[in-house]
Formats: C-alpha cells, structure tokens, sequence
C-alpha cells in the first residue's frame, strides 16, 4: 500500500483531466449511456428511418415517399383508414438490436482507436482517420447483419428471419456474404459521417476555448452565446451542431446509405457494390444517390444528438478521453 505521502504525490502528478477512475471504466460508462441512447432513437425515430428506406427503395422524393408509406401501412386492404397499421414500421425489432449496439460502440469505440493511433505517432486529423476507419470496420462487423435484416425484412414485412437470410444467402452465393449484404455501403456511410462529426466536434469544442485568428463576427458571438451555457447544454448543442454539419456536408454519408439500402432491399438485383453504383448512376444520376436524404437527416441529426447527448452526461469522462 502507499503511505499517505505517497498518495499524495501521485495525487499532485496526476494530470488535472485524468479520470479518478482506470480509463476502462470511463469507456465502459459511455458504451452504456450510448446503449441506452440508441434504443431511446429506435423507440421514437424509427418512422422516419423507415421514411428514408422507402425513398432509397423506390429512388424517389420526400412526398411521394410518404404516399407509399400512407398507402401501405395507413389504410386496410378494402380501403379503410386504419392508422395502427403504421406501427409495422418499427417490425422487424432486430433493429433495437442494431441502434442499441451500433450507438453503444460509436464514441468510445472511435475515441479509443484515436488515442491509440496519436500514442502510435500519428497526428490529430491523421489519427482521426485512421482511429475513424478502423472503429467504422468494427461496427459494420458487429452491426452489419442486424442491419441487414431490418432493411430486408422492414421493407418486405417478412416476419421470417430464417426466410430472410436464404433469399439473400442464395442472391449473394454465400452465408456471411448474404448475412452482410451492403456492407460496403455501410462502412462508405459510418466512416463518412463518423469521421466529419468528430472533426466538427473537435473543432467547435476547441473554439469555445479559443476562437480561431480570423474567424468572423457571426462565428465569435455564436462562441459568446456558447460560452454562456451551462457545460453540459453547451456540449448537447455542439452536438446537434458537429452531427448537422457531418450530414448535409458529407455527400458520401448519403451516396453509401443509399447503396446499402438497394443491396439490402434486393440483393438479387443488386448483387455488388460497384454494380448498384453503376445503376443508379444511370438510372436516376447523382441525384439517385442522395434520395432520402431529408429524413436521414432529421433521423441522423435528432438520433445523434439523443444518442451522443446522453453520453454528454459523462462531460468530464469524454474530455479526458479525447485528446485535442
């Protein structure tokens, strides 16, 4: 044991953002608070996630993708309005599964990469993309097959799991390949978004601690009015704000979602990546490659500002995790 003095001392040379507590335990408390989050956006957002497949699917607008959804899920089959029906949207539930894990391992998952990648020498946007890239692999390999399911069977309303996986084992030509059908496409989407958010994040919290040389009025009064909230609104906002700017500013984000979205819904039409490119490409051109976009904004925006500001709460655990 260490004698009081000691303990003291390594008091005196710990590092005043050093967690209180082994680093472990900082990560294992933001995998839970984003546990908890992701479920919570499944439970009240997953409508419009489904909105955003069925724009993908049919390659089409936000109004007529709502025409499809009303007639589908709105009305019985003799023509009667029946809105309960709208809840088949949340089916199948292996979703919950999917945001409850996917949203679990996002943040320290990426943050745990990235300080592992500027230990290793690399930079801090370097060692961002790097860290990014790896922690984006890493949930398409945990995340990849529940999404799968979802897409498939949401959209076709198959409420076997068993039928679900022959179609797209027999399209793909193999087991894992059918179970990760899209895959490509969800890591294009992950690895965009994930990496723009948490450069945004970084740099929005690095300027309420420094504004940048040259950065104009309107910039340093959004600062000033930053600087006034309490810490931990203050974070939720810069959330909502690095998760808008990830979204609209990250054509890839859109182009992979929806590529995985066609080879999801049919995998035997869509059998591969660079193939479903080619034929949205000359089906609809590049704006076939950002449909859905307003909801998986709305989706991504408020779902990510749920999810990651619940981890919020843990402030003081994220700033001593992540280096600036």
């Amino acid at each position: 044991k260490l004698r009081p003095c000691s303990r003291r001392a390594a008091m005196a040379a710990r590092h005043p953002e050093d967690l209180p507590f082994p680093k472990a335990i900082g990560y294992y408390a933001l995998a839970l608070n984003g546990a908890k989050g992701g479920a919570t956006k499944y439970l009240t957002l997953q409508y419009l996630n489904y909105a955003r497949w069925t724009a993908q699917q049919h390659s089409c607008g936000l109004a007529e993708a709502l025409r499809i959804i009303a007639r589908t899920y709105a009305y019985s089959a003799d023509g009667r309005f029946a809105p309960v029906g709208l809840f088949r949207m949340w089916w199948p539930y292996v979703t919950l599964v999917n945001e409850t894990v996917h949203w679990a391992m996002k943040v320290p998952l990426a943050m745990q990469l990235y300080q592992s990648c500027r230990d290793a020498g690399f930079g801090p946007h370097s060692g961002l993309f790097l860290g990014v890239a790896m922690s984006s692999a890493g949930e398409v390999a945990a995340t990849g097959w529940s999404e799968r399911f979802g897409v498939h069977m949401g959209l076709r309303q198959i409420s076997s799991y068993g039928e679900s996986f022959r179609t797209a084992r027999d399209a793909q030509g193999g087991a894992l390949a059918g179970a990760y059908a899209g895959a490509g496409g969800l890591w294009v989407r992950n690895f965009s978004w994930n990496f723009a958010f948490f450069e945004w994040k970084r740099f929005l919290h690095n300027s309420v601690d420094q504004v940048p040389d040259g950065a104009p009025q309107w910039f340093c009064r959004h600062v000033h009015w930053l600087r006034g909230l309490d810490r931990k609104d203050q974070a939720n906002m810069l959330t909502f704000e690095s998760a808008t700017l990830a979204t609209y500013l990250t054509f890839f984000n859109m182009a992979g979602d929806n590529i995985k979205t066609k080879m999801q819904y049919d995998p035997a039409r869509y059998p591969s990546f660079v193939g479903t490119c080619r034929d949205i490409w000359a089906q609809h051109g590049l704006v076939g490659f950002a449909r859905g976009s307003l909801f998986k904004g709305i989706y991504l925006i408020l779902g990510a500002t749920v999810a990651i500001g619940i981890q919020e709460r843990l402030s003081d655990v994220m700033a001593a995790l992540m280096s600036k």
